[in-house]
């Protein structure tokens, strides 16, 4: 099993690849320089002996005499002339060291430099009048200069990379401690508490750990929610199942002596079935409110018309309809259906009687309003109406038909398009819904 390496120990790699890699380029280019720095100085000095020969008179002048005038010889600079009837003549010590320079090898991209053995040389040819003149410049001792300050600097290096590898380790470990304190604080972490230390710097983790929080603290809120709703599920779900099953055991005890009560009993327990019915596709429906329907360019206007002809169909009710034509939304139609739906039956449970008005209007913003005259809804309950299983008044759940979770589904689908959804009295009496839907 491959053995995973902390954050610590692979930047530290990393950086250190990097330094290594800034040492190896400066390295190369002082190494070009110390060469170039070399080759300038043994040319330089060759161009000057060269231009002192040429600023005399080469043809009046004895060579035996004054072959040696133009170098220095302790700076291991030797002079060879040749003239056109054969004479040769050479400065000191030059004879035996053109003889050794003849033997040596010359590296291509270095001109006139040719090493024999350990010792490097300078070499050039000149022709100056009708003679032929031919320096030699030993550059042994600025060659060793460079080569010592080369070793100095690549002891300079080692120190470097060692004292840089700790330093990295020391600044990366200081960085990787809120990584480590991060991750440990996550494996302490509570269903129901704590939250991650947030540090002021860097900025990604700084970042990361205030997103992390948010994300804690919504996931807690939202288990919160589920139980609540598993809570107050059970409990919707377990009162018409106790009836029923009060029902039954009333037929099962008195239905011979008193046959006049199943009838009764089989009505109630029909009623209370389909109210777990409804109940139990609600449930559905709001667990599928976030899945990905497919999206169609949706006329809203004669989408709006048809289910409010529907409804009217259905209860009997008149519906007042204000919808401007030709208003498209990209939806899934049965996502607005249900949010028509919910909002026309929660109106006519609650109004009774009076007028509900439906009416669908585009501005700079699409705009849904279903007002009615029905029993109103208090300021302190507006925001509450939109939770699950939550019943205006509670006291007469039993007589008005529902199981509270109808407004939850609609807030749902209003916000899983981005809309908006709120609630406003209306004149004399009741409650306008106004939803909004961004334009698009």
């Amino acid at each position: 099993m491959k053995v995973k390496q902390t954050a610590k120990r692979q930047l530290t790699v990393r950086f250190m690849g990097l330094f290594a890699l800034i040492l190896l380029l400066m390295n190369v280019i002082f190494i070009g320089v110390s060469i170039a720095f070399v080759y300038d100085y043994v040319s330089d000095r060759s161009e000057h002996i060269f231009e002192t020969i040429e600023k005399s008179d080469p043809s009046q002048q004895n060579w035996s005499d004054l072959v040696d005038s133009y170098v220095i010889q302790d700076e291991g600079e030797v002079l060879q002339v040749r003239l056109p009837n054969g004479e040769s003549y050479y400065s000191e010590d030059a004879e035996e060291t053109f003889a050794d320079v003849s033997q040596g090898r010359n590296i291509p991209f270095l001109e006139h430099f040719v090493f024999v053995d350990d010792d490097r040389y300078y070499y050039e040819e000149k022709e100056i009048g009708d003679a032929e003149v031919s320096l030699i410049i030993d550059s042994e001792a600025i060659a060793d200069i460079v080569t010592s300050l080369l070793l100095v600097n690549f002891l300079l290096n080692v120190v470097g990379l060692i004292v840089g590898a700790l330093l990295i380790y020391w600044m990366v470990g200081r960085w990787s401690q809120k990584l480590s304190k991060m991750s440990n604080e996550l494996n302490q972490l509570e269903e129901t508490q704590g939250y991650l230390t947030v540090p002021e710097d860097p900025q990604e983790i700084y970042q990361v750990a205030t997103a992390f929080n948010t994300l804690v603290e919504k996931q807690r809120e939202a288990i919160e929610r589920e139980k609540q709703f598993v809570s107050d599920a059970s409990h919707e779900l377990r009162t018409p199942i106790a009836a029923i099953r009060g029902h039954v055991n009333l037929i099962q005890r008195r239905s011979e002596t008193h046959p006049e009560v199943i009838p009764q009993s089989l009505e109630f327990i029909d009623k209370e079935s389909k109210r777990i019915e409804l109940l139990s596709e609600q449930l559905l429906t709001l667990g599928r409110v976030e899945n990905k329907n497919k999206l169609e360019n949706i006329d809203f206007s004669s989408l709006v018309t048809q289910e409010v002809e529907n409804m009217e169909l259905t209860s009997g009710r008149k519906i007042t309809l204000q919808v401007a034509p030709e208003i498209y939304i990209k939806a899934a139609k049965t996502d607005l259906q249900q949010i028509i739906q919910n909002l026309l039956e929660n109106a006519l449970k609650y109004a009774p009687t009076g007028e509900i008005k439906l009416s669908l209007q585009k501005n700079e913003k699409i705009c849904l309003q279903i007002a009615d005259q029905g029993i109103g809804i208090a300021d302190d309950e507006k925001e509450k109406v939109f939770e699950r299983l939550y019943r205006i008044d509670q006291s007469r759940s039993s007589e008005v038909n529902g199981s509270g979770i109808g407004l939850s589904i609609v807030k749902a689908l209003v916000t899983k398009y981005q809309g908006t959804i709120q609630i406003e009295d209306n004149q004399p009496k009741g409650t306008i819904f106004m939803i909004t839907f961004p334009k698009k």
